[in-house]
């Protein structure tokens, strides 16, 4: 068996032909020599070409964490923004509650975890959200953090190990930290819709119960029914007409025939006619148990049924029915016992 390669150099013109002996064993070092290296320098390429891009990966994640923070500053103070709109509106709606003699039962809020709903929204409340220092150890916040850091684990690659290896590069690291940042916000704006909530359904009934005021306020009888005197006031008097003491259950209000007589509120007509010893009669229904009537007309320019508001014309003054003269026999029932009309007047 050969134990040699023999290799022959022959030059162009066929002149001075050289050949050496190479062992083989040293020819097949070479080779594997050459093939060892040759895949050294594929890994190493391939090393090179893997750190530019994660070099060029990192570059742009650098970037967008820059980008982020940059965000996330501007959402904190938008959150700022808005803790000092739902305190200043808080205020308000404290203060309307105050006129409007309407009393707020709700417990102070606490952060706690208990009872995260249905607070009454305060200024340390609010401020209490906004340091992190007092908000990262309640259970919502840390499982948001935890749901973040994952996510960013995720982006790098790692895996169940993320909590020790998250603090071995800077990159990494910043990264991490902003996880802390991503939480705090979310947190905030989970507490503020509750917030806000709360605040929309308290001023919903805040607003209801306004509209009911209005609306009885509406239908308080507050104004005379016709421009005139008070020719008899409400109580005990002598009748002219027999003669006994009786209840008089109204007042009387001179005034010349055919003047106006107005509705002193809003109200339905539940009676229009003519009705024995009142002649023209008009009865209005205000709501809320109260209820006028006007005696005594010469003319009715309401129907039944129909819907007057305050200082609509319903009748005009005249003499109809048991009457000494002209006038308008005036009454204001609440649930069906007469009282005092002048109770009432404002005007």
């Amino acid at each position: 068996m050969n134990k040699y390669f023999t290799i022959m150099i022959v030059p162009e013109r066929g002149k001075g032909v050289k050949s050496f002996r190479v062992p083989k064993i040293l020819f097949r070092g070479m080779f594997f020599i050459f093939a060892f290296v040759v895949f050294i320098l594929g890994v190493l390429a391939y090393d090179y070409f893997e750190i530019l891009r994660q070099v060029h990966k990192n570059k742009h994640l650098t970037i967008e964490n820059r980008q982020l923070k940059e965000q996330v500053e501007l959402f904190e103070k938008k959150i700022n923004t808005i803790v000092t709109d739902i305190d200043r509106i808080q205020v308000f709606e404290k203060k309307l509650r105050i006129i409007a003699g309407l009393e707020k039962t709700a417990i102070e809020g606490s952060l706690t975890e208990e009872e995260p709903k249905k607070t009454k929204i305060n200024s340390t409340f609010l401020r209490t959200l906004q340091d992190k220092n007092q908000v990262k150890d309640k259970t919502r916040f840390k499982r948001l953090k935890n749901l973040y850091e994952e996510k960013i684990a995720a982006v790098f690659g790692l895996q169940t190990s993320y909590a020790l290896t998250k603090d071995w590069g800077n990159l990494t690291k910043q990264s991490f930290l902003m996880a802390d940042k991503y939480a705090h916000i979310d947190y905030q704006m989970e507490n503020l819709e509750e917030i806000t909530s709360d605040l929309e359904i308290d001023i919903h009934s805040l607003d209801q119960f306004l509209l009911d005021k209005e609306s009885f306020l509406k239908s308080t009888p507050t104004l005379l029914p016709t421009r005139g005197w008070i020719t008899s006031y409400f109580g005990p008097r002598k009748s002219q007409f027999s003669g006994r003491t009786k209840m008089h259950e109204g007042i009387d209000i001179g005034a010349r025939r055919g003047s106006k007589i107005i509705s002193p509120a809003d109200g339905t007509v539940t009676f229009a006619g003519k009705k024995p010893g009142f002649g023209y009669f008009v009865q209005l229904d205000h709501g809320y148990g109260i209820e006028t009537v006007y005696a005594h007309a010469s003319k009715l320019d309401v129907r039944l049924g129909e819907q007057v508001k305050r200082g609509m014309l319903i009748a005009r003054v005249g003499s109809t029915g048991l009457s000494t003269g002209p006038h308008v026999h005036y009454e204001v029932r609440v649930n069906g016992t007469p009282v005092d009309p002048m109770y009432y007047i404002l005007d």
